[in-house]
């Protein structure tokens, strides 16, 4: 034998192996790896005990061998803590000191506990190769260039022949006709393969022509001194068959499953029609005199049918989903759009929880999809409002990026984050389950069945993704999803703004913010249409920066900050000399400070901000300042606080978001007007049969109907006389859009977001000559 390798010091153990460092006399002097893991025993109990004694009699000589240099490597067991015994594969080092003394050895042990034991699974106390092949459930089959080398006596009895004649049978002659050609094909193509494996399920004939279905897993090895392939070959016959029975048995579980889902949505739908009776009845109970006391109880019954009709609706989704009659649709839609409704539609429960509503989409995010775009809204809407729900200060954020592109397919990763109450770790596992919170207790405080995560992990999974969360009590939650979805040509993108922009490459901005995550993601923004942003967290910071930087473009100014908010912030900019007319932005959750704030900002923005306004409003400003001062001067611009005495309009409000209705209505009061207000154009043609207006403010963009239909059908359905001035309200600002209301019959078109001095004089325009044709008529 050759000269065993000698070192002063051994490599260190890794993570699956132990390092034992023996003296001549045997005693342990030093351990390493994962001694109780794999041996149970602390460190210190085996230090200075001899390792014969962890070593059973009838492999002491195989340890001996070891140590007389008789050979390099060993196979023996080692003796548990427990009693158990782990098989180890052990490799010997002399070890020398500085002055070649021999101290002693050191053995590094791999653990083949699990192997032994499969292997004394087939054969009990065997320690040869052949007798473990020859003994083992598969066959074992070595080969090359189609001829047999070596096969184990499996082998002969599962396909019958004679040992002697396998080996004189080519080796494709065993499969049967249908797969003969197929697999000589597969294993030409893959024998020189770099991982030189690759498996295949196929058919083998024994010799009474009984087909077996087996399982091939083939590697290429050297045997004999030349390159060869070995087969391990699995019968899974039996399996197969099992696997039909227990398909069938899905599928018959599947229509049973299927038959209770129709029952229960057919029951769901029944409940619904009573329930609706009852809700409007109780709609009807609410316009009749009652006392305080009886209005108190008809809320309460409103309330709770409302609240079960939002349950019935769940599961009836639910039951859609699990009886496989769920299809999502696709369709072209641009995630921008559909992130911002989304936050939209939930923006006033945050406003009034003082939340901030926050969303960034990394710029390698494709901008238009195609796909489902409702049911993607209804897993964020599920996911932010359980948020909002468990959130009582602080910030919602949504982070979409790019996880995989393909031709035509992209993966996307979504998370929403909160800084509310947390979920316990040992109960996250359960809050996908339908009628699961992640504690019974919130059910009472914050209400919910727990079936809105059930809806979304459904959801998410039609759409190829997977749902998860993430939490610690108190540190807020934080769930993932993922989606896969088709990338779309189709229509070109509205919202999505990149590249930089002449007129504001280099411009210095200000951004004033107390939260960092909105900093961050105006930040990026800004960065991306070539802008210089600086950031500072506070008023203070903000007065400081001014005074002592460079000058500055634009200012962006957060309305809530503590110690100082935007307006007072504003002021003390405006008495800055140089700073006397630098354009500000007001970011704000709604519109009723505009009155306290008059002439300070050249441009406000509700929150959450939708991104394309902000560009709009930036990108206006740095190129028509001036026009905008001169627009925005409080001493050529005053509201008419008496314009309603003027001009007695009977006005309506037409506005889904909840948010910018409260802003119109806000601007409105300001000009003492009382108006009525709805929330699409189908209810602008109810409340029409009732009333009579003479001014509608139109938004375009509507659920149900939207402004352009309704539009159409009031010039329809009145005569001329009877027809209100209908002035458009959107947050397009298109090419054509203004035509397009034009052509529908609307008289006017303003942008988002509103203007109070231009509001006011869209209703002297066309207020003066609604009255002036009532005077007529």
């Amino acid at each position: 034998m050759g000269i065993r390798k000698l070192i002063k010091q051994p490599r260190q153990a890794n993570g699956n192996t132990l390092l034992i460092c023996i003296d001549h006399n045997g005693i342990i002097n030093s351990l390493e790896g994962p001694v109780i893991h794999l041996l149970g025993y602390q460190p210190d109990y085996l230090m200075g005990r001899v390792f014969r004694e962890f070593i059973p009699d009838e492999d002491e000589h195989k340890l001996n061998c070891l140590f007389d240099n008789c050979t390099d490597r060993s196979e023996f067991r080692v003796r548990r803590s427990d009693g158990s015994l782990m098989y180890a594969d052990a490799f010997v080092y002399d070890v020398f000191d500085d002055t070649h003394t021999h101290l002693g050895y050191c053995l590094r042990i791999y653990d083949m506990t699990a192997r032994m034991a499969q292997i004394n699974s087939l054969i009990e106390n065997e320690e040869k190769f052949l007798a473990i092949i020859d003994n083992t459930r598969d066959i074992i089959c070595i080969f090359r260039d189609r001829k047999i080398l070596y096969i184990n006596e499996v082998s002969v009895k599962m396909l019958g022949y004679p040992r002697e004649e396998l080996y004189r049978r080519d080796y494709f002659s065993l499969f049967s006709e249908n797969d003969r050609e197929r697999v000589e094909e597969y294993e030409l193509v893959n024998k020189d393969k770099r991982a030189g494996r690759w498996n295949f399920i196929a058919e083998l004939i024994t010799a009474e022509g009984k087909k077996l279905i087996c399982e091939f897993d083939i590697k290429s090895i050297r045997y004999g001194g030349s390159k060869a392939s070995m087969a391990v070959i699995h019968d899974i016959t039996d399996y197969t068959l099992a696997l039909a029975e227990l398909t069938q048995a899905k599928q018959e579980a599947e229509s049973a499953n299927r038959i209770k889902s129709d029952f229960l949505a057919m029951m769901s739908h029944e409940i619904r029609t009573p329930l609706n009776g009852v809700i409007g009845m109780t709609n009807l109970l609410l316009n009749t005199g009652l006392t305080a006391v009886q209005r108190d109880y008809a809320e309460n019954i409103q309330a709770s049918g409302e609240n079960l009709i939002s349950i019935i609706n769940d599961i009836l989704d639910l039951t859609k989903i699990d009886s496989g009659r769920m299809e999502l649709e696709s369709e072209a839609f641009e995630l921008q759009v559909c992130i911002e409704d989304t936050l939209d539609l939930l923006a006033y429960k945050a406003i009034e929880k003082q939340l901030d509503l926050l969303y960034f989409i990394e710029h390698d995010v494709p901008t238009v999809l195609k796909g489902d775009v409702l049911r993607l809204r209804q897993i964020l809407l599920n996911l932010v409002s359980n948020a909002i729900k468990f959130t009582s200060s602080g910030e919602i954020f949504i982070s979409v990026q790019l996880l995989g592109q393909s031709a035509d397919e992209v993966e996307l990763k979504f998370q929403v984050k909160d800084t509310g109450i947390g979920i316990d770790p040992d109960k996250i596992a359960h809050l996908f389950e339908a009628f699961v919170q992640a504690d019974s207790s919130t059910t009472r405080k914050y209400g919910g069945t727990g079936l809105g995560l059930a809806i979304s992990k459904r959801l998410v999974s039609l759409m190829g993704g997977e749902i998860w969360a993430q939490s610690e009590p108190g540190k807020g939650s934080e769930f993932f999803f993922t989606i896969k979805a088709k990338t779309s040509l189709v229509a070109k993108p509205r919202l999505r703004v990149k590249g930089n922009v002449v007129q504001l490459k280099d411009r210095r901005v200000l951004i004033v913010d107390d939260n960092q995550t909105n900093c961050q993601i105006l930040k990026l923004h800004f960065e991306s249409w070539g802008m210089k942003p600086v950031i500072a967290e506070s008023g203070q910071a903000a007065l400081s920066m001014l005074e002592n930087e460079s000058a500055f473009h634009i200012a962006v100014l957060d309305y809530q900050m503590p110690g100082m908010d935007g307006i007072q912030l504003a002021r003390k900019i405006r008495r800055m000399g140089r700073y006397e007319k630098l354009p500000l932005i007001l970011l704000s959750s709604s519109g009723d400070h505009e009155q306290h704030s008059a002439g300070l900002f050249d441009a406000r923005l509700l929150k959450p901000v939708r991104i394309k306004g902000l560009f709009d409003e930036v990108l206006h400003i740095m190129t028509d300042i001036e026009k905008r001062r001169k627009m925005a001067e409080p001493q050529t611009n005053q509201i008419d606080v008496n314009l309603s005495q003027r001009l007695p309009l009977r006005i309506l409000v037409a506005e889904d978001n909840l948010v910018n209705q409260k802003l119109a209505i806000s601007l409105l009061n300001l000009m003492g007007y009382k108006v009525d207000a709805v929330l699409n154009g189908a209810e602008v043609l109810k409340i029409m049969n009732e009333k009579e207006y003479d001014i509608i403010l139109m938004d375009l963009q509507m659920p149900e109907m939207n402004g352009i239909e309704a539009t159409i059908r009031i010039r329809e359905i009145y005569p001329p006389e009877k027809q209100p001035h209908i002035i458009a309200i959107t947050a397009n600002a298109m090419l054509g859009d203004r035509e397009k209301c034009l052509e529908a019959g609307m008289v006017d078109y303003m942008s988002k977001p509103i203007k109070i001095f231009e509001l006011q004089a869209a209703l002297e325009k066309w207020g003066a000559l609604k009255l002036e044709s009532r005077k007529i008529g």
